[in-house]
C-alpha cells in the first residue's frame, strides 16, 4: 500500500464532532492542503455562514453548498476536505467524492452540546433548547450517516489515535483498495474485481473490507480448490493466510479438469457445504482456472437459493473470462455450459503472481480470450510487448464494459462468443481433449475464415488474426475431427434458436456482429479449411 494516497479525504458528519480540528491534523501531517468548504462558501458569497442563511434561507446555503462541493472535487490535488454536517445529505454531493475516501465523524449528542453550548455561529442550532435542536437533527441526520462506508466514533479517542491510527489509516487503506479496483455494475448491485500482485496474501483483509468475513462473527468461509490448484494454492491459502482467525472452515478438493464440470460434481459440493455448515450467511470461495470458478459458481447460486461467492481464479484465461460477468454452469453429455445460471460474484480476486506456477501452454490458452477482447473492443491488447498485469486489467475492462450493457446476454454480449461456436464443437467432439484455450484459438481463426467468406475481411485481416494467435503459441488447425462432426455438435450451441444457426463474426477489427442462418454448406466449407489432417 502506497505511503501517500492519490485520493481525497472527505471528512463529514454531524456539527461539533471534530471535523476542522481533526482535518488540519491529518493535512498537516501527510503534507496536502486542508479545504474547509463553509469557508469556500463563506469566501464566494462574500458573507457569513448566519448572514448567508438570513439572506437565502437554508435552501440557499445548500445550493451554495452543492456546487462548491462539485468543484472542489473536481480539483485533481489530493487534500483533506471538511464539509458542513448537511453537505453529504444531498446524494448528488455524495456521488461527486465517491472516488474519493469518506469518512463520517460522530459523537455522542451530550459530547456534541458540551462542545457546542457556547457556539453563536450555528444557524440550525437557534431557538430556546439548543440541546434539544441538537438531539433533533442528529436523528434525522443519522439514517445517512450510517451509510458511509468508513464510520469513526471520536467521543473517547484520544486525538493522536484518532489522526494516526484511524483516519490516517483508514485514508491509505481505502486509498490503495479503489487502486487495485474496477467495479461491475449489474442488475444486482455493484460488485469489485481487483487486480495486483500479492492480493492472495491479502485475502483476509480483502474479505474484511467488504462485510464478506469477520474475524468472531461465525460466518463460514468455505474454500474450492481442484487437484491441482488445491497443492500449490490452496493449502497454503487455508492453513498460512487464514492461520490467525479461527473462523474459516477449510478447503474442499475437487478433481481437476473438463470432464469434472458436472452435476456429479455439484452434488458433492452440496453434501461438503452441509457437512460444514454453510449457511446464507456463508461465502465460497473458488480458487482455480475456469472449470472451478463455473462450476463453484454454480453450486454457490444454488445451494440454499444462493450463498454469497468469491472468484480467485488462478489461470489467465479464467481471468481475463469467466472470473466476470455472473455466468456460471455445468456440462451435460449433450452440450457444454447447457446447465447454468447467472450468478454475480460478490467479489473478484485476480493475483498476477500465481500464473507462475502454470506451464506454458495455460498461458498461451489464456491469451486466446486476451486476443478475442483485442479482436471485439481494444486493439491495444493485440500489442505483444504490453506488460502482463497491464493487459489483465485492459482486457477485463473490455469484459466489464460489455456485461455491464449487457447482464443476462440477450444482445451484445453475445460477442464475447466470438470463436467460441466452433471452439465449443472441438471440444466436445475431442471428449474434452482440447484445452478451452486452444480451441478458441482455432475458433478465432474460423471465425475469421467465416468473416471473409461473407465479405467482411479482406486476406490480410485473416493473416493478421492467424499470425496474432500463432504468435502466442495456440493452434490455428485441428486434426483428426470429422467436420459432419463437429457441425452437427453446432447445433447444440447455446446461442442457436429454433435450429437457426448464429455465428459472432468481424466487420473488421473492433467490430463484431451476430450473423444468422449460415448454410450448412458454408460452415462444412470453413471447418475443411481448418483441418490439418
Amino acid at each position: 500500500m502506497s505511503d501517500t494516497p492519490q485520493r481525497k479525504l472527505v471528512l463529514t458528519g454531524f456539527m461539533g464532532t471534530g471535523k476542522t480540528t481533526l482535518g488540519k491534523l491529518v493535512a498537516e501531517k501527510v503534507g496536502v492542503p486542508f479545504v474547509d468548504l463553509d469557508d469556500v462558501i463563506v469566501q464566494k458569497v462574500g458573507l457569513s455562514i448566519p448572514e448567508i442563511f438570513e439572506k437565502y434561507g437554508e435552501a440557499g446555503f445548500r445550493a451554495w453548498e452543492s456546487a462548491v462541493c462539485a468543484e472542489v472535487a473536481a480539483d485533481p490535488r489530493v487534500m483533506v476536505v471538511a464539509t458542513g454536517g448537511g453537505a453529504l445529505l444531498n446524494a448528488e454531493n455524495r456521488r461527486v467524492f465517491e472516488k474519493d475516501t469518506l469518512v463520517c465523524l460522530t459523537a455522542q449528542p451530550d459530547i456534541i452540546y458540551q462542545r457546542l453550548k457556547e457556539a453563536t455561529d450555528r444557524p440550525l442550532l437557534q431557538g430556546d433548547n439548543q440541546k434539544e435542536r441538537i438531539e433533533e437533527l442528529f436523528r434525522q441526520r443519522e439514517v445517512v450517516y450510517k451509510t458511509f462506508p468508513y464510520i469513526l466514533e471520536t467521543t473517547w479517542v484520544d486525538i493522536d489515535k484518532l489522526v494516526n491510527h484511524y483516519l490516517i489509516s483508514h485514508w491509505k487503506f481505502d486509498d490503495w483498495l479503489k487502486s487495485t479496483r474496477q467495479l461491475v455494475e449489474s442488475p444486482s448491485g455493484s460488485y469489485p474485481v481487483h487486480i495486483e500482485n500479492g492480493l492472495v496474501d491479502k485475502l483476509p483483509i480483502l474479505l474484511m473490507a467488504y462485510d464478506l468475513a469477520e474475524i468472531y462473527d461465525g460466518k463460514h468461509v468455505v474454500t474450492v480448490a481442484d487437484s491441482n490448484t488445491a497443492p500449490l494454492i490452496g493449502k497454503k491459502l487455508v492453513h498460512e493466510t487464514f492461520q490467525p482467525y479461527d473462523r474459516w472452515d477449510g478447503l474442499i478438493t475437487i478433481p481437476a479438469g473438463e470432464e469434472y464440470k458436472n452435476l456429479d460434481t455439484v452434488k458433492f459440493l452440496y453434501d461438503e457445504f452441509a457437512r460444514l455448515g454453510l449457511d446464507r450467511m456463508g461465502v465460497v470461495i473458488a480458487l482455480g482456472g475456469g472449470v472451478v470458478g463455473d462450476t463453484v459458481g454454480f453450486a454457490a447460486a444454488t445451494y440454499m437459493r444462493g450463498v454469497r461467492s468469491v472468484q480467485i481464479p488462478t489461470t489467465l484465461l479464467a481471468m481475463v473470462d469467466s472470473s466476470v460477468g455472473g455466468k456460471v454452469g455445468v456440462d451435460i453429455p449433450q452440450g457444454k455450459n447447457l446447465v447454468g445460471a447467472f450468478k454475480q460474484p460478490d467479489l473478484v480476486i485476480i493475483d498476477p503472481e500465481v500464473l507462475k506456477t502454470l506451464p506454458p501452454e495455460e498461458m498461451s490458452a489464456g491469451m486466446a480470450e486476451v486476443i478475442k477482447h483485442g479482436l471485439l473492443a481494444n486493439p491495444v491488447l493485440l500489442d505483444e510487448n504490453m506488460p502482463l498485469v497491464e493487459k489483465i486489467k485492459a482486457a477485463v475492462q473490455v469484459k466489464i464494459d460489455i456485461v455491464q450493457r449487457d447482464p443476462y446476454e440477450q444482445g451484445e454480449r453475445a460477442h464475447l462468443n466470438l470463436g467460441h461456436t466452433f471452439a465449443h464443437a472441438i471440444e466436445q467432439v475431442s471428449g474434452y481433449a482440447w484445452r478451452h484455450g486452444f480451441a478458441v484459438g482455432v475458433g478465432l481463426v474460423g471465425a475469421a475464415l467465416l468473416s471473409q467468406k461473407l465479405g467482411y475481411l479482406d486476406g490480410d485481416d485473416v493473416g493478421f488474426i492467424e499470425h496474432k494467435v500463432k504468435s502466442a503459441g495456440l493452434p490455428i488447425r485441428y486434426q483428426g475431427l470429422s467436420p459432419e462432426a463437429l457441425w452437427e455438435a453446432m447445433k447444440l450451441d447455446k446461442k442457436w434458436r429454433g435450429g437457426r444457426s448464429h455465428f459472432v463474426i468481424l466487420k473488421g477489427i473492433g467490430n463484431p456482429a451476430v450473423v444468422s442462418d449460415v448454410p450448412r454448406e458454408t460452415v462444412l466449407e470453413i471447418l475443411e479449411m481448418l483441418r490439418d489432417d
